[in-house]
């Protein structure tokens, strides 16, 4: 695994949505770690051209994540970009072993 510190990575993004030909597309997904990083901003904004249609945010049920939730939804909100679906994964875990949710 490599790390990058935050230019290193915000660079990489940028070069890999400029210069990638990514051909017709129906979607483009970005897979982000919780937060409003950096890294999101520039995401969002190497695709302004683009005008994406919005965004998907995924979350897990646990109270904690709440708050990560609403400052995402913020997040969007500022850029203009509108958010279209909300995605909570780990919602209805049963294990197989046990029976627990």
């Amino acid at each position: 695994m490599c790390h990058l510190n935050a230019p290193s990575s915000l660079a990489l993004i940028k070069r890999f949505i400029k210069d990638t030909f990514w051909g017709k597309l129906d979607y483009l997904i970005f897979d982000t770690p919780p937060g409003t990083s950096d890294e999101h901003l520039s995401v969002v904004k190497a695709l302004a051209n683009t005008r994406p249609e919005g965004a998907i945010i995924v979350s897990t049920p646990q109270e904690v994540a709440l708050a990560t939730i609403r400052k995402e939804i913020n997040f969007c909100r500022k850029l203009n970009l509108p958010v279209i679906g909300l995605v909570e994964n780990m919602g209805g875990f049963v294990c197989p072993c046990c029976q627990v949710k």
